[in-house]
């Protein structure tokens, strides 16, 4: 079978002035070495590449390429196997940086599919009207200069981080578009009032909707969209006509400290009404509202074509040992909607005073997928259930006998069947390290810490919506730890900066390192 490679077409636009003021007349370096290879690759007209002190540079003319109509530069795996066939030093690097395309005034058809691309400027582009943008890293996108946009495909990327999706789009500019396909991002809702032109393809699948649940799909749209499209062309969304007003309550983070720790509380209508929607809220559980915690407003009001508000709840600071508590928070009274009965909420207020003086000082739910970036258990492969990690830090002076300790990720508390359980002997000396892997064979020093893998050779981590929780032996909860806040693959671990009691950061924000295992932030030993 042979493999086609998409190239570059080019053509005059009646509509490009050569020459003009605002054209360059001398030639621009192109930075990035694997975009302007491509594009020499493909016969751009106007893109070259020259020898200067032995290297190869990339420049465009900017008068010339004006009048490119299609740049089609997708690194798919198929296209870097003919680029490597055809001997390009860059065939297998992902395009980064697209300085220069500003001055392709003329394309029409943009294709950069399965590159890294983080920053996207099209606002020269006027005469754009088909962008596929797959698989990059592109957390903003301005499309309001591109007025002839008829086409946007944007499936997020499995490697981005929450800050490289869209969670807001204004398409307001775009009212000739017809085809929108943005799966996977962080939409909860998304205004397509001026894009009623849309009939070819819909997709919002694996965005999270207003009930904050990416395995449903309840984006609204206009029901004149909605009804324009075929069963299989309109996925993630449903129709204005046929939804009912409903008020979803969440909360971010869903477990916080009892030392004066916030969670914001957040009540989402699935779609806009033409009325304030007033909600009333009630609190219980087993933690006291107005002694284990306060609440900003216990009365919310949605204002007229808004589509949420919030408030904050803060933890109140005491010295008992009561555990942790929780809070069980619904809607008592709704004007203008109703509730969503299929969703309650649950808050967990941490307990500060507990007896276990046992610290989560760094977590890995998600392994670099990147072969052996991804190893952190040091065995020599990457396996991503193997090369997940909880590193567990004794805060005491005083060594802690952890037998018996149990490890649940939220199916597993569900179930109540630990995914590990600390073997009989198990003592993490004074100011220590456990060091639990999923699996595998660890192999390395680890700072001289225990090292244990599960005993169910799987810790079972989502990288989102899911808790780590750790019980003692008698069944008391003593750490819990909300992955949600912190998702979005972070193919990374999160570690406490500065160790023990910091806040958890990336670990890459803090030094060029993916993980450290058993020892500090830095490399270095506990003790």
């Amino acid at each position: 079978m042979a493999i086609i490679l998409l190239g570059v077409a080019s053509c005059k636009t009646d509509d490009v002035e050569e020459g003009s003021s605002e054209i360059p007349t001398e030639p621009v370096l192109i930075p990035d070495a694997a975009f302007g290879e491509y594009m020499v690759y493909n016969g751009t007209p106007g893109v070259y590449e020259q020898i200067e002190d032995n290297t190869v540079k990339y420049y465009l003319n900017p008068i010339e390429v004006a009048s490119v109509s299609e740049l089609l530069l997708s690194k798919t795996g198929s296209n870097i196997e003919t680029l490597e066939q055809a001997g390009l030093v860059t065939a297998d690097v992902k395009i980064a940086d697209v300085s220069g395309l500003e001055y392709f005034i003329g394309l029409q058809h943009l294709v950069l599919t399965s590159n890294d691309v983080q920053e996207l400027d099209v606002s020269k582009l006027i005469a754009l009207e088909q962008l596929e943008i797959n698989f990059n890293l592109i957390g903003q996108l301005d499309l309001s200069g591109n007025p002839d946009l008829t086409m946007l495909r944007y499936r997020a990327s499995g490697n981005a981080g929450d800050e490289q999706l869209l969670s807001e789009l204004d398409l307001s500019s775009n009212i000739q578009l017809r085809h929108l396909f943005l799966p996977d991002h962080n939409f909860e809702t998304i205004d397509l009032s001026s894009n009623l032109q849309i009939d070819e393809m819909l997709d919002m699948s694996s965005n999270p909707g207003p009930d904050g649940d990416p395995e449903t799909g309840d984006i609204v749209v206009p029901a004149a969209i909605y009804n324009q499209l075929e069963e299989g062309t309109r996925l993630g969304v449903v129709s204005d006509a046929q939804v009912e007003p409903t008020v979803i309550l969440s909360a971010e983070p869903s477990a916080f400290s009892e030392n004066e720790g916030t969670a914001t509380l957040t009540a989402t209508l699935n779609t806009a009404v033409s009325q304030d929607v007033t909600i009333s809220l009630s609190f219980a559980g087993t933690a006291t509202r107005d002694t284990d915690y306060t609440v900003e407003n216990t009365t919310l009001v949605i204002p007229a074509g808004e589509v949420s508000i919030s408030t904050e709840i803060t933890a109140v600071q005491d010295t008992d040992e009561e555990g942790n508590e929780t809070i069980e928070i619904a809607t008592s009274d709704i004007q203008n909607a109703i509730p969503d009965n299929e969703r309650s909420l649950v808050l967990t207020i941490e307990d500060d005073d507990q007896s276990v003086p046992l610290v989560l000082n760094e977590i890995l739910y998600d392994p670099s997928n990147n072969d052996l970036d991804g190893d952190a258990n040091g065995d020599g492969q990457y396996a991503q259930n193997e090369d997940e990690f909880i590193e567990l830090y004794n805060n005491s002076s005083e060594p802690l006998d952890a037998s018996g300790f149990r490890v649940y990720d939220t199916d597993a508390l569900k179930s109540d069947t630990p995914r590990h359980i600390v073997p009989e002997g198990t003592v993490i000396p004074a100011h220590g390290v456990l060091l639990i892997f999923g699996g595998g064979t660890p192999v390395g020093d680890f700072g001289g810490t225990l090292v244990q893998t599960s005993s169910t050779g799987d810790l079972n981590f989502n990288n989102a919506a899911d808790m780590l929780t750790i019980q003692d032996a008698s069944g008391k909860v003593i750490i819990n730890f909300d992955i949600e806040p912190l998702s979005g693959n972070p193919n990374e671990s999160y570690t406490r900066n500065p160790d023990i009691n910091g806040d958890f950061a990336r670990h890459s924000s803090v030094n060029d390192l993916l993980f450290s295992p058993g020892t500090k932030v830095d490399g270095t030993p506990f003790n």
